[in-house]
């Protein structure tokens, strides 16, 4: 049997089955306190997130992981600032009915996988130093473990009497890795002409360009956009102008700069199991991020967490059937619901659209100082016909605005498309049990790397670019033999012959098995040629009779 979208065959052993996929939420909320070298809050602007995702050993029970905000405010002496925060989020993978239609003998999860989004942060400001934050956690849970082929009653092994029907089936194997956290810096050069600068923010957005699998490891090449808001150092909002006799005391309102800088990492992640027949994708999570500034040089240290997924296909041997020529059997059967795997890349497109502003609620002479965005991947359709998928989701928008000296914000979701290639889809590909009408189900994500808005008369315009890291697969489920248990004999009378007129859902081995005839005698008497596939079609193609 030949597949280029397969590995090598193995003996007969263990398969990777799916666990249903699970949709969870976590509500987390909590109270926190500003550290003491934070201005006091006068009011909230936006709060940030940052989810990094659970740990790679918590294959079964609760995942929990780190989240991070980033609160921008405006500070009680009329100046921006941001209170970087932390908190740890918990998702409750229900274990009850999780195991849906899975052989018995199905083994604890051994591969989990953990999409995560969340929705806007809220905050509301409890004291001066003190506020509180509510967000929702949403995770797609996809989780995998091994299930052995058989076992079934050993009472007729090695016995010369059985005849065994064997398979092969194409079925798809995952493995996941999370790297420690690999620590980036660069130097950054201010003009003199700007005087000087305090950072304000620092985040951090990482795209994945490679995952290239080897024996046993996966290097992973990308970027980090480090995103920096600065504003002039002796700027304090609400300082008081000088009073002049002439003129009023006017609120100054403090004039942010966004810088940005692309730092290139490359980094081998450990993987076991994976080979150079893989395909793999890697994301990559700002895991830390720290600025100093020096004489007119800011120094960002930005540490990188990479997941890696790799799949690919391998042809299992199972037992399909088996029967006695010379004692009944009864046998069982179990249906397992393996994958395949499809395709697994990482790219980059760009979204370009626009909204009226009086949609999105923004004034025409305010005037966009930053944007932040989140896309989230909903829906994967594909055309088997020509070998394509497109998968469609929104992202969405959050503008920091600045108008007669008073930022306000200001919020829009645009939808987004992304169209790629997966040859694997086509009818015609040789994925042997895997039905091409049955859509491809995907995990992975899309970051929102780089982002601006532009007032455009009366729209606002959002130019994104978003890094994309997925993994397609599909369902291939099959059938083989889970057990077998043998009775008593068969009767025969010497010297008797059978004549069987096949019918046309018959073939070789139906058959040989109905009669409890040895495949090589039966064969023999009817000058058929040996091997071949004996439970097909064409195994008794022509034939108008057997001597069994």
């Amino acid at each position: 049997m030949t597949n280029p979208y397969m590995g090598e065959s193995t003996a007969r052993g263990t398969v990777q089955l799916p666990y249903p996929l699970r949709a969870v939420t976590a509500e987390v909320a909590g109270d926190f306190t500003l550290p003491d070298y934070q201005p006091e809050i006068k009011r909230l602007l936006r709060i940030g997130v940052n989810l990094l995702p659970p740990d790679p050993d918590q294959a079964g029970g609760d995942l929990t992981g780190r989240m991070d905000y980033s609160v921008l405010y405006v500070g009680g002496d009329g100046g921006i600032y941001c209170a970087p925060l932390s908190t740890e989020y918990r998702l409750e993978i229900p274990t009850e009915g999780n195991t849906g239609s899975l052989p018995a003998a199905m083994g604890e999860p051994s591969v989990c996988l953990c999409d995560l989004s969340s929705e806007v942060p809220a905050g509301r400001v409890v004291s001066p130093r003190r506020l509180h934050i509510r967000c929702k956690v949403k995770g797609r849970v996809r989780a995998y473990g091994e299930c052995p082929l058989g076992p079934w009653s050993t009472d007729g092994e090695d016995d010369p009497t059985v005849e065994t029907l064997t398979a092969e089936v194409p079925v798809g194997r995952l493995y996941r890795a999370l790297s420690e956290p690999l620590m980036l810096e660069d130097d950054i050069i201010l003009s003199p002409a700007e005087g000087e600068m305090r950072v304000i923010c620092a985040e951090g957005q990482v795209m994945m360009t490679e995952a290239s699998p080897a024996a046993g490891t996966v290097t992973c090449r990308g970027e980090v956009t480090v995103k920096l808001t600065l504003c002039p150092a002796d700027t304090v909002g609400d300082l008081l102008a000088e009073i002049t006799e002439s003129a009023p005391a006017e609120k100054q309102a403090p004039q942010l700069t966004i810088l940005k800088r692309k730092i290139p990492f490359s980094q081998t992640v450990g993987v076991e199991g994976v080979t150079s027949a893989c395909a793999a994708t890697a994301r990559g999570y700002c895991s830390e991020i720290t600025v100093q500034m020096d004489e007119g040089r800011i120094h960002p240290e930005v540490g990188v967490v990479t997941e890696v997924r790799a799949q690919r296909n391998q042809a299992v041997t199972c037992v399909a059937d088996l029967y006695s020529t010379r004692r009944e059997e009864a046998c069982r059967y179990a249906a397992y619901p393996a994958e395949v795997a499809l395709r697994a890349l990482n790219g980059n497109f760009t979204l370009s659209d626009s909204l009226p502003l009086a949609d999105v609620g923004i004034d025409p002479a305010a005037r966009v100082v930053d944007v932040t965005a989140t896309a989230t991947p909903e829906e994967l359709t594909a055309d088997p016909d020509k070998g394509r998928c497109l998968l469609t989701g929104k992202c969405r928008c959050h503008l920091l605005l600045l108008k007669e000296n008073e930022y306000t914000t200001a919020e829009l979701e645009l939808p987004f498309r992304y169209e790629f290639d997966d040859l694997t889809l086509l009818r015609d590909a040789p994925t042997v049990n895997r039905d091409p009408d049955t859509p491809p189900a995907f995990d992975g994500s899309m970051e929102v790397v780089n982002c601006r808005a532009r007032m455009d008369g009366e729209r606002v315009g959002i130019d994104a670019e978003l890094a994309v890291s997925l993994r397609t697969h599909a369902p291939a489920p099959f059938t083989a033999l889970s057990d077998v248990g043998y009775g008593g004999e068969v009767t025969r009378r010497r010297g008797e012959y059978v004549i069987c007129f096949p019918a046309p859902t018959d073939t070789l081995w139906s058959v040989a098995k109905r009669y409890h005839a040895p495949m090589a005698g039966l064969t023999a008497a009817n000058n058929l040629a040996p091997g071949g596939q004996l439970d097909g079609a064409e195994s008794l193609e022509g034939i108008k009779y057997l001597i069994v």
